[in-house]
């Protein structure tokens, strides 16, 4: 299958070494002419493309050309601008299913649940709060508009990887707030077999979401992280009233997708 993975960066790279070795033809975007270069070097035909670029480019003409859309491009962190990304992703799903793509998979987030307190399962009401959120909420429902059963959406947790974790942004930080909350993380190979097996097994028309299932507080998470990587301790501010917050069950997605967690624990996403 001829595949299109816009936005080839932390997770599209090595989610598209596992597809090009699958026997797929990758078609990859990413932000630079440096970027391009090492991707072409790894075999993929790859093209330079920002999110708001001409619909007509020669990079989305590349993208057009291929029958699965891997939709991955995140809004830009705190530096989101909501009205700019609701409005060129719609319009690059819109234009790639009349252009003739047949499938697409939205990297969507599990922020769309909100603040939402205790299990949360894959038909759970969404309830954003943050910008991030409200956008992908409305983004997950336009693609399911347009594609209708060719459409999947895939709700990631924290992502997690060798090269990232986020105990390196907390070391060393006091008076951290929502000690008891619990983590909700899920490794980065984890989802790159969830979205190879909802390609192999054809599960479009779902809405899946990944995390790890076991979710420690992150007080207690994080300060062992931080001693396991062999940095300062962070400080937890003491809590009148302790809230849990979200526990992301994806029992049900990798039950229907016959995936078994390398990382089932966050305690194992370090070496």
């Amino acid at each position: 299958m001829r595949i299109a993975i816009v936005g080839c960066g932390w997770l599209g790279q090595p989610l598209a070494k596992q597809l090009k070795q699958s026997g797929h033809s990758i078609v990859a975007t990413c932000r630079s002419a440096q970027k391009r270069q090492a991707l072409e070097q790894l075999g993929y035909s790859s093209h330079v493309y920002q999110l708001g670029d001409l619909l007509s480019s020669d990079a989305l003409k590349a993208v057009f050309q291929c029958s699965l859309l891997i939709l991955n491009l995140p809004p830009g962190g705190r530096h989101i601008q909501p009205d700019f990304y609701i409005e060129h992703m719609c319009q690059l799903l819109s234009t790639a299913r009349q252009q003739g793509v047949l499938q697409v998979i939205f990297i969507s987030t599990t922020a769309v649940y909100g603040d939402i307190q205790g299990r949360v399962v894959e038909r759970t009401p969404l309830a954003p709060v943050s910008e991030s959120g409200r956008a992908h909420q409305i983004i997950e429902q336009h693609a399911r508009d347009v594609f209708a059963g060719s459409a999947c959406v895939l709700r990631l947790a924290g992502l997690v990887g060798t090269d990232r974790h986020p105990a390196k942004y907390l070391a060393a930080r006091t008076d951290i707030s929502h000690g008891s909350q619990v983590v909700n993380l899920v490794y980065q190979q984890d989802v790159i077999t969830a979205i190879e097996a909802i390609i192999e097994q054809d599960k479009y028309g779902n809405i899946f979401h990944l995390c790890a299932h076991e979710h420690p507080t992150r007080h207690d998470y994080y300060r062992w992280a931080c001693a396991k990587l062999g940095l300062d301790l962070p400080e937890f501010a003491v809590e009148n009233h302790e809230h849990q917050g979200k526990i992301i069950d994806a029992h049900w997605t990798c039950e229907a997708l016959g995936l078994e967690l390398s990382y089932a624990s966050p305690y194992t996403m370090l070496a």
